[in-house]
């Protein structure tokens, strides 16, 4: 059983739009689980009824045989468990990911002085603007596309030198980098080791080419683990880096516009 942690009632835009994707990815996930089950259950009543008014042993005999040699909609979610696990941690990810670039976003728009960096800004890109706040908003766009396409790892050391924010703990950024490099094999390889998934987690190389095989635990340990550090990052961002917080609507999900 999954544990879902108290999701806060504040945050940024990033985190609002966070929240909203990850509560709609476990509705999606626990409503197929659901309905799996519930076939399953709405199957085996009517089974059973149908064997409580047949009194022809030999029919009798036929129809169990029969019951005992069919697939059921949970067999068939077991036998897709790799597939329909896979695309809940690639969207989990990816909402985490995103957030990361969103928040980062909000950062430099609401402090544009973090952008000062060496990079420089031809004069015809600043003449096409007409006003600062435009130019900003596409600078700071085009530097959160640059570090969006670049590792965890290098994300986490631009926060720590930037902003002197800690994305998560030692361990923490461990787990989630491990996370991150399944869901990249998972797009790119269809889920089977390569030499860069090999080279980041520090394998042996008999593990080449074996499928990066999935089970619930763990979804279990991603899905909670990403909404806490979430929480915990946004709250330093607000803090320190004086970015506005808006209330969430009572209800997260894909009404929260």
């Amino acid at each position: 059983m999954r544990r879902t942690p108290p999701l806060p009632k504040t945050g940024t835009k990033a985190a609002k739009e966070f929240f909203s994707s990850w509560h709609d990815i476990n509705r999606l996930f626990d409503f197929v689980l659901a309905l799996a089950g519930r076939a399953d259950h709405v199957a085996k009543t009517a089974h059973t009824a149908l064997l409580e008014t047949q009194h022809d042993p030999a029919k009798k005999a036929e129809m169990e045989a029969s019951w005992n040699n069919r697939r059921g909609a949970i067999d068939e979610l077991k036998a897709n468990r790799q597939l329909l696990l896979e695309t809940i941690l690639v969207r989990h990810v990816e909402n985490f990911i995103n957030y990361l670039s969103a928040v980062l976003f909000e950062i430099f728009t609401t402090r544009p002085e973090t952008l000062k960096s060496s990079d420089k800004v031809e004069v015809a890109k600043v003449l096409e603007h007409d006003s600062i706040e435009s130019l900003v908003r596409e600078i700071a766009e085009t530097k959160v596309d640059a570090l969006s396409y670049s590792s965890f790892s290098k994300m986490s050391e631009f926060f720590e030198e930037r902003f002197r924010i800690s994305l998560a703990s030692e361990e923490d950024i461990k787990f989630i980098h491990e996370y991150i490099e399944i869901r990249n094999i998972s797009v790119h390889n269809r889920c089977y080791i390569n030499k860069r998934f090999l080279a980041r987690m520090n394998l042996g190389l008999s593990e080449i080419g074996k499928k990066k095989e999935l089970f619930g635990q763990n979804l279990d340990a991603l899905i909670p683990k990403l909404a806490e550090v979430v929480k915990a990052i946004d709250l330093v961002v607000r803090r320190k880096m004086k970015v506005k917080g808006i209330r969430f609507n009572s209800k997260l999900g894909t009404n929260v516009g």
